[in-house]
């Protein structure tokens, strides 16, 4: 029996825990129900085989690999993107208790003079310094900064600060939202699929209902309107009270980019039907090819449903993605749309229940909206540096996509933003057979052989959702060029091997 699947059965086994208040008996059962494919079983097996070759333990030298490449998480660091050096300066002068940082006598002979200003300037603004809390829906001196960030973004639209709350990450706020929509069991939310799993996760975890809407993959994974109205029409119908829609754009594990009319569409759609749109815009920096990033807000404003509050939204974004990566930092922001006071107060309720979001993810936002100044002395170097982390990013997604769509019976779309490739695979007959054996879904089986075989770590595509009867996987392109050179032609020789395999 294989390493991997001896570890799967052990998870598949070990069920039975010692007597105890909690056990998988008494467990919430909505926690058990709860799936995060990102995390999931073929990258618990991909670890398992990763401490293995670390402590060069016996049978590890019967891997063909050295390494396991994650390509699983869209986690640039992790994989060897630089940090950029002007937001670690500011940062760490922040951290830095004063006197042997921006009041030391010698700190401009170690650090830039723009990055030391900010640093004044943010450790007047938190007033208690980086170790201590800060206003639960964030430091006001950054939510000014977002602000005018969005402001900036959208060419004029306004913004309120005090609609705007800092999360550690995108994902806090996700679920804080989900929290208030989800009021009883017989709320649901629309979710795209393929969709990034968190949102079924939470779904599951706070008994609300998914409300599958498809995206059409021979359009480049675009939205089409008449399925959105097949989708809600059908929930309302089956008893499901539709309390909102997510839209990811940039999309995750798509890589489309929508058009401003189809972003119109959604918008109006949301607005006609009383739906709270969720927009995940985490990927708004991630954009490689002429369809320009076109948020929902700005959509909203040009479709004239932000002056009398005719739809609500509420918009995300990250420290972790474009060109910061900075995911360990867990900086992330909401913004409100067209909520009123007494429902606005709930939610700063929620919020101050976890007193407040990672001071560091806060600051590292703050940097990220607002970089150093045009003519300062940090501007061209920092400019530089993410302009070569992007331009990177837009070749290997080039690299991924030319390589999977060489490969029989391999199909991917253009990534034309975001941090992946998501494509459909043809599986032989025989390994759909075998998977069912082994109870796994055949893309997860076939993700198990491509990890024990080549080291390659992805996300089985059943884990996003898919149409009945597709196949596929999720990854990113964010290892160095080198490195996804040598896994597309791992997956090749290994897609090869295994359709021969199986297809006997």
């Amino acid at each position: 029996m294989s390493i991997v699947l001896a570890f799967l059965l052990f998870l598949t086994t070990a069920t039975k825990s010692v007597d105890g208040r909690l056990t998988v008996d008494t467990l919430s059962p909505s926690l058990k129900k709860m799936e995060y494919a990102v995390r999931g079983k073929v990258v618990m097996a991909a670890d398992k085989l990763n401490a293995e070759i670390q402590a060069h333990s016996p049978g590890s030298e019967d891997f063909d690999f050295e390494k396991i490449l994650y390509t699983n998480i869209g986690n640039p660091q992790s994989v060897g993107q630089k940090e950029l050096t002007w937001p670690r300066q500011v940062l760490s002068l922040v951290d830095l208790p004063s006197e042997v940082g921006v009041d030391h006598p010698d700190v401009l002979k170690m650090y830039p003079e723009d990055a030391v200003k900010r640093a004044k300037e943010i450790k007047l603004g938190l007033g208690s310094g980086s170790g201590a809390y800060s206003h639960s829906k964030g430091a006001r001196l950054f939510r000014d900064d977002v602000a005018a960030f969005i402001k900036k973004r959208d060419e004029g639209v306004a913004s309120d600060p005090e609609d705007i709350y800092l999360t550690n990450g995108a994902s806090a706020g996700i679920e804080n939202v989900m929290k208030a929509l989800i009021a009883d069991p017989s709320c649901g939310l629309m979710i795209p699929i393929p969709q990034y799993p968190i949102y079924s996760a939470l779904l599951d975890l706070h008994n609300g209902q998914k409300v599958p809407y498809y995206l059409d993959e021979e359009r480049c994974w675009d939205i089409n309107i008449r399925e959105l109205e097949r989708s809600l029409t059908a929930a309302r119908e089956a008893g499901t009270n539709v309390v909102g829609l997510v839209l990811i754009n940039p999309g995750n594990p798509t890589g489309q980019v929508l058009s401003k009319e189809g972003v119109h569409d959604v918008v109006r759609f949301c607005a006609a039907n009383g739906l709270v749109l969720l927009s995940d815009e985490v990927y708004q920096e991630n954009v490689y090819d002429d369809t320009p990033f076109y948020s929902a807000k700005r959509a909203a404003y040009d479709c004239g449903l932000l002056e009398d509050d005719s739809l609500q939204l509420v918009s995300f974004h990250s420290t972790s993605k474009g060109v910061f990566g900075e995911c360990g930092r867990r900086g992330g922001y909401m913004e409100l749309c067209g909520f009123d006071q007494t429902v606005k107060d709930h939610l700063y309720k929620l919020a101050s229940s976890s007193l407040c979001s990672s001071i560091s993810g806060q600051i590292m936002m703050s940097l990220m909206v607002r970089g150093p100044a045009m003519g300062e002395e940090s501007y061209e170097r920092h400019e530089r540096e993410k302009s070569e982390i992007f331009n990177s990013l837009k070749r290997r997604s080039k690299i991924v996509q030319a390589g999977l769509n060489a490969v029989e019976g391999m199909s991917c779309q253009p990534a034309q933003g975001a941090m992946y490739c998501f494509p459909s695979i043809e599986i032989p007959d025989g390994a759909i057979q075998a998977a069912a054996e082994q109870g796994l879904p055949p893309d997860t089986f076939y993700a198990l052989s491509l990890l024990e075989r080549t080291g390659v770590c992805v996300v089985p595509a059943s884990g996003f959702g898919q149409r009945k009867g597709r196949f596929g996987f999720r990854t990113t392109f964010l290892p160095k060029e080198e490195d996804l050179s040598n896994a597309v032609n791992a997956i090749r020789q290994h897609h090869e091997e295994f359709s021969r395999r199986y297809s006997k």
